[in-house]
C-alpha cells in the first residue's frame, strides 16, 4: 500500500504536463505583404505565442506582420488562428473583425524573436492594421439603462448612546443606594448558602 501511494504521489504531478502537451504550437507563418517565413523552432514558437494581459493598441502608426499560428489540439488535428505582431511597439493582436480584437504586450524575449524572424522582411503598412482606434471592435448598442436600486433607509438608525448613558445612570444610582444603606446601618448582606 505504501508503494502504491508513493507511485501515485510521484506520477500525479506529471498529469498536467501530459495534458498541456496535448495542445502545443507546432508552427507559425510570419508574413509581410510580399514574403513569408515559417517558424518551427520550439523556443521561438514559445516566445511568439506568449502574450500578456489585454492592453491598448499601439499609440503610433508603425509597420506590422501577419502571423498564422498552428496548434496541435489533438493527435493529428491542427487548428490555425491569425495574429498581428507589431515588434516596434512590443504588442500582439488577437481576434478578428467579427468578434473584436484584443491587444496584448509581449515579453522582451518575444520582441527579440520577432525581430530575428522578421529581419529583412518588409512589414505591412500601418494603414492596413485593423483594431487600432476602435476599428474592428464590435459596435455596441444600448437598449436599456438599468440603475441600481435606491439605498434603503437604515433600520433602527438611532444612536445607542442614550441607552448606554441610561444604563450607566441606573448603575450609579444602585451603587449610591447601596452605600447609603450601609452607612445607615442596614442589614449586612448574608453569605451565600451552599
Amino acid at each position: 500500500m505504501r508503494r502504491l501511494m508513493l507511485c501515485l504521489a510521484l506520477t500525479l504531478p506529471l498529469l498536467p504536463a501530459a495534458q498541456a502537451e496535448a495542445k502545443k504550437v507546432v508552427s507559425a507563418k510570419v508574413c509581410g505583404p510580399s514574403d513569408c517565413r515559417t517558424v518551427k523552432d520550439r523556443d521561438a514558437l514559445g516566445a511568439l505565442s506568449e502574450g500578456g494581459p489585454p492592453t491598448n493598441p499601439p499609440a503610433e502608426d508603425t509597420g506590422w506582420y501577419e502571423v498564422r499560428m498552428t496548434v496541435e489540439v489533438d493527435r493529428g488535428h491542427h487548428d490555425t488562428f491569425p495574429l498581428a505582431i507589431v515588434p516596434s511597439a512590443g504588442l500582439m493582436r488577437g481576434g478578428d473583425s467579427a468578434e473584436g480584437y484584443t491587444w496584448m504586450p509581449v515579453s522582451n524575449a518575444a520582441v527579440r524573436r520577432f525581430s530575428a524572424v522578421t529581419r529583412g522582411l518588409v512589414p505591412f503598412p500601418a494603414s492596413a492594421l485593423e483594431g487600432v482606434d476602435g476599428a474592428g471592435h464590435p459596435q455596441v448598442r444600448v437598449d436599456e439603462v438599468v440603475l441600481p436600486p435606491d439605498e434603503a433607509a437604515p433600520a433602527g438608525g438611532a444612536s445607542p448612546l442614550p441607552w448606554i448613558a441610561g444604563g450607566v445612570a441606573l448603575l450609579a444610582a444602585a451603587l449610591a443606594l447601596i452605600r447609603h444603606h450601609r452607612r445607615r446601618g442596614g442589614p449586612a448582606p448574608r453569605p451565600a448558602e451552599g
